[in-house]
């Protein structure tokens, strides 16, 4: 329980200053919903109070000051000077915003202009996005503003997408929740037999889409893959990921460095646009007709991210609804999941850990008192510093819950993915209507398609087909242009003849051996046809009657021509007289026809019919 709890009921276009006209309430916990809601706006243009707001990443802060020269910004490469320069200046209403990082760097030049309870007392500490604190543990002094964050008289955290702390502290705040009366839009979740073959199946088929694609894949190595996959050229694609100091990522880009892009700004997109995981949130993506896709997979868990918070905060960067007409034309996620049919619910995942954080404190410290005791150094372990501060002094250790919450977050987001269903109530409880798809698209390289022989693509397609007609009977399919059915029937007729005309137990016992297989299918449409033909042949020849046996083979011919009557080879069969009786259809005797005085050509007289002419009639 929060020390008060306020609810807001809007429709989804409200702006928060229209819902807070007074400005963001001091000392609370701010839910505000969705993104692109003008949180951050509605501080910047409050001139009624300074304030330090706190954001993820120096891509927004550069976003914003473009929006907003007023603003000052902090980030690594501003100097201690510049900031002292800052607070000289003495703005109305100043609007400092900075990284987590920096603010550790405004602290210790307030400290040194000896105004550090001015600031505490006067100044208003905002922490923007404030689920990325948990999410982004990664980030060695991520938690730096929570040093100073309770010592502000004036403080609030804002998020779309918030993580509930574990620790009681927070419940001194008051609770602002804003809830829609309508959904946000509608997410297509996509459940994937092969991620990285949708994903393939997508890029394949970019004229399908009217806007650009914007592609949300937590893993550099998996984007360069794919792109080589699709064989998108270097005017097709963008990629947007951090540069970090290592350079790790820009190796692992290789040649596709070309099209490596800093910062994502208007006018700079190309055609399919990848980003990970630095620009999930706090940027504006302006596109029309732009679609949305967010990947996640579980043999990838670094791409296996909380889908309300950096599902919910990717599509969120699309600044769409702001110009009449403009919705995005496409929300989707791509996924697979364990098929597990459990997930640990948050209350247990906190005691966990928190049982398991004081059992290792208390080893770690039972441990340092030990060695303090024999005079044996203390080092610092990469485990312990995971949910504890080590003192500098006494090198004993103490919980941290936030340090805690981060890897209570990373874990709970994974457990989502144990089944589709969970991933979908996400989606749901981020005010997202959700249709589920079902993709059975498969990475098919241009290596193992030469090295496939024809009997295991025979194989496979068929399988490929009895697995789409299942699924069609029971689920919706994910797919655009041609279904699977369709594109098999062009690129492989006989799957896809074998398919209708074939039973599996029949396709087994030939081995699938393609000449095989193909002679079944003629028998079998023969035989398909035999209906047909015994309504033809009724036509055409009634006993007592005498025909020529160029006219029996004549109209034989014609009929095997109309019904595509063929012999093993694959070839129209080709008429004979003798047919007639060797086909078991007609009872027939030889005879002579009259063709002019004295001349006369061979024949035959039709005595009785063998079909049954019930069935032809």
């Amino acid at each position: 329980m929060y020390k008060t709890t306020t609810t807001y009921v809007v429709d989804p276009k409200t702006r928060l200053d229209k819902i807070m006209p007074n400005g963001l309430p001091i000392n609370a916990f701010i839910d505000k919903g969705r993104c692109a809601i003008g949180g951050t706006y509605s501080e910047i243009k409050n001139k009624k109070r300074c304030t330090f707001i706190v954001v993820p990443n120096i891509s927004i802060e550069h976003s914003k000051q473009r929006s907003h020269p007023e603003i000052d910004i902090v980030y690594g490469d501003i100097s201690p000077k510049q900031v002292k320069e800052m607070f000289l200046s003495k703005k109305q209403g100043h609007k400092i915003m900075t990284t987590p990082e920096g603010m550790l760097k405004i602290m210790n030049v307030a400290e040194e202009l000896n105004i550090t309870k001015e600031v505490y007392d006067n100044w208003f500490l905002l922490l923007d996005e404030a689920h990325t604190f948990i999410s982004e543990a990664y980030r060695k002094d991520i938690l730096r503003p929570f040093q100073y964050f309770w010592s502000f008289k004036a403080k609030s955290i804002i998020s779309a997408t918030p993580f509930e702390f574990s620790d009681p502290i927070f419940r001194t705040l008051d609770h602002h929740k804003i809830i829609f009366n309508a959904p946000l839009g509608t997410v297509t979740l996509v459940h994937a037999k092969s991620v990285e073959g949708t994903l393939d199946y997508l890029l394949k088929n970019l004229d399908k889409y009217p806007g650009n694609l914007h592609i949300f894949y937590n893993s550099i190595t998996q984007i360069v893959a794919a792109i080589r996959r699709a064989g998108l050229t270097l005017k097709q694609f963008k990629i947007f990921c951090a540069d970090d100091k290592e350079s790790k990522n820009m190796d692992k880009l290789g040649d596709l460095i070309t099209n490596f892009v800093a910062e994502p700004t208007d006018e700079c997109y190309s055609k399919v646009n990848f980003y990970t995981c630095k620009y999930f949130e706090g940027w504006d993506l302006n596109d029309l007709n732009a679609t949305m896709v967010f990947v996640s997979d579980i043999n990838k868990p670094q791409t296996c991210l909380g889908v309300r918070s950096k599902g919910k905060q990717s599509f969120g960067r699309l600044r769409s609804g702001e110009i009449p007409e403009d919705e995005p034309y496409q929300l989707i996620h791509i996924t697979n999941a364990r098929n597990l049919n459990h997930i640990k619910p948050l209350s247990q995942f906190n005691k966990d850990f928190y049982d398991e954080g004081r059992l290792t404190i208390n080893y770690w410290n039972a441990k340092v008192a030990l060695r303090a005791k024999h005079n044996r150094a203390v080092t610092e372990t990469t485990e312990i510093i995971k949910f504890a501060d080590i003192n500098i002094d006494t090198k004993l250790a103490t919980l941290n819950p936030l340090k805690l919450d981060q890897q209570i977050n990373e874990a709970a987001n994974n457990e989502i993915y144990n089944h589709i269903d969970f991933i979908k109530k996400d989606w749901e409880d981020g005010y997202f209507e959700v249709e589920v798809l079902e993709a059975d698209h498969k990475v098919e390289t241009k290596t193992a398609m030469k090295r496939k022989s024809k009997s295991q693509q025979l194989e496979d397609d068929y399988s490929t087909l009895k697995q789409f007609k299942i699924k069609q009977e029971t689920t919706m399919i994910f797919t655009f242009g041609q279904t699977p059915e369709q594109e098999i029937s062009h690129k492989n007729p006989t799957a896809y003849k074998a398919f209708r005309l074939l039973d599996e137990a029949t396709m087994v016992n030939l081995n699938y051996n393609v000449k095989k297989v193909e002679t079944a299918i003629i028998l079998k449409e023969n035989t398909m046809v035999e209906l047909k033909l015994t309504r033809l042949l009724n036509q055409q020849f009634r006993p007592g009657l005498r025909y020529s046996n160029a006219d029996i083979k004549s109209k034989l011919q014609s009929i095997y021509d109309q019904l595509n009557i063929r012999i093993s080879n694959g070839k129209i069969k080709v008429a004979k007289a003798t047919d007639l009786k060797e086909e078991g259809w007609f009872d027939t005797d030889k005879c002579k026809l009259k063709v002019a005085e004295g001349e006369y050509e061979n024949g035959n007289l039709i005595i009785r019919a063998n079909f049954n002419i019930l069935m032809a009639a």
